[in-house]
């Protein structure tokens, strides 16, 4: 007999394990959720905080043995969802229309929009939100930068964003990504020890700039936003850009890689992250779906 279940506190271990087993494996994998245990147990606590994790997964079991984990990281600010799942034991697929109606019973009211990222590989996935009417929005390649390529990188000074720049790094985030999660602002905001712009200028104007934030209790790093004015493309300053972050990343001793996500159609990025050094590691598919209401109960 199967069973279905709200996840608690106490189960985070479990999961924990449950997740990484099945989403290091390519035809199981969804985007972002993590391979390894431990980054995928900080994440549940420290990432998924809006509903927290104990309130929005749902665990299926047979024979006391976990089968099936599925839940959501809510975000109440843009009203959307990001699914974590389905993470199923392939022999128990079938359960995944079971899990997912237990899941949507727990979105609130206010989320209109649920977003998946789907591994190209990960066939059953791809069926079901096809079966669930999601729309396609588009194809993410996964990079990674392991610490041995660091003599790839530039040799230039990094360069951090003044207070001089303020504004013209906030008109350049918000130009380029005009809805995303964090505002040119928030940015500025946020910086410390551990989350840093870096820039480049030319003839005294502001040329580009990169943020990028690590977490060294876990030796994760990432670069978040990294834009170069309309007028300034072709002339390097991507690469320069790329250099100063990766290198100050790697000022840390536990971060050891770096992966980041970039749109499949954008070619020069692309070619950039590939020939500073960054291999492709996955390709992962991008889809939403709006709900109403009246689809949550």
């Amino acid at each position: 007999m199967i069973e279905f279940k709200l996840a608690n506190k106490e189960d985070i271990n479990q999961i924990s394990d449950f997740i990484a087993e099945i989403n290091k494996v390519e035809e199981s994998n969804i985007g972002f959720c993590g391979i390894d245990n431990n980054e995928i147990f900080h994440s549940l606590i420290e990432d998924i905080t809006d509903i927290p994790f104990y309130k929005s997964f749902i665990i299926a079991y047979q024979n006391e043995k976990i089968i099936g984990v599925l839940g959501f990281d809510t975000d109440f600010s843009s009203n959307n969802v990001e699914v974590w799942g389905p993470f199923i034991k392939e022999s128990k697929w079938n359960i995944v229309y079971d899990m997912w109606g237990k899941m949507i019973e727990r979105l609130a009211d206010e989320i209109e929009l649920i977003s998946m990222f789907i591994n190209k590989k990960n066939k059953r996935c791809l069926s079901l939100v096809e079966n669930l009417n999601f729309n396609k929005k588009s194809e993410e390649i996964i990079f990674n930068f392991e610490r041995r390529n660091i003599s790839k990188l530039l040799g230039i000074p990094n360069i951090e964003l003044s207070p001089i720049y303020y504004q013209d790094m906030e008109s350049l985030h918000d130009k380029v990504f005009p809805k995303t999660y964090y505002t040119g602002k928030e940015i500025i905001e946020r910086l410390n020890n551990y989350r840093k712009v870096f820039i480049n200028t030319e003839n005294n104007d502001l040329a580009g700039y990169i943020y990028t934030e690590v977490n060294p209790r876990f030796g994760e790093g990432s670069i978040e936003f990294f834009a170069v004015e309309e007028t300034q493309r072709g002339k390097g300053i991507g690469n320069k850009l790329l250099s100063m972050a990766l290198k100050w990343l790697f000022t840390f001793e536990g971060v050891n890689d770096i992966t980041l996500c970039v749109n499949s159609e954008n070619k020069k990025a692309v070619e950039l992250y590939k020939r500073i050094g960054f291999k492709q590691t996955n390709q992962l598919c991008y889809f939403t779906k709006s709900i109403k209401n009246n689809e949550k109960m």
